[in-house]
């Protein structure tokens, strides 16, 4: 069952609309990055939650940890930041609850690359292809309950 969702590069709260028009009762987290586009008005005044954050940070989340974490092209957006994608993985670690999920949709190249971070981590991951004709593509990862 998943209960607190964050969506990690929020843009205009479409993953929040989208729980909301599937009348999932979901509490959704929406994060919209410090040097992405600001869309965070856009988003409060959709009736959403939502804060700026700079990823190369720590998240404040006390005492709350995350279900789900959703991020459509967040690490193509932080190849230009000073920091890793590995940082961002050992954050996600941190913030998801044991047997939580993470789907992230981006370019085919970074996503192999988070796929390898992922392994690296001891969470489960595969690589899931759109069939759209881009290279877009999903990666969806399970934190396990007991790391082996």
């Amino acid at each position: 069952m998943v209960r607190n969702v964050m969506d990690m590069n929020a843009h205009y709260g479409g993953l929040n609309a989208a729980f909301l028009e599937e009348r999932k009762s979901v509490w959704v987290m929406n994060v919209v990055p410090v040097r992405a586009h600001n869309t965070l008005p856009l988003i409060l005044d959709r009736g959403f939650l939502g804060v700026l954050h700079d990823w190369c940070e720590p998240f404040p989340t006390y005492p709350r940890t995350y279900d789900l974490l959703h991020a459509n092209g967040l690490l193509s957006h932080l190849t230009s930041e000073r920091c890793g994608s590995m940082e961002l993985f050992i954050e996600m670690d941190r913030i998801l609850r044991p047997e939580g999920w993470v789907v992230l949709s981006d370019k085919l190249g970074v996503i192999e690359l988070a796929r390898a971070h992922a392994t690296q981590i001891r969470w489960d991951a595969r690589v899931i292809d759109l069939q759209n004709g881009s290279d877009e593509r999903l990666l969806v990862c399970q934190k396990p309950f007991l790391k082996k």
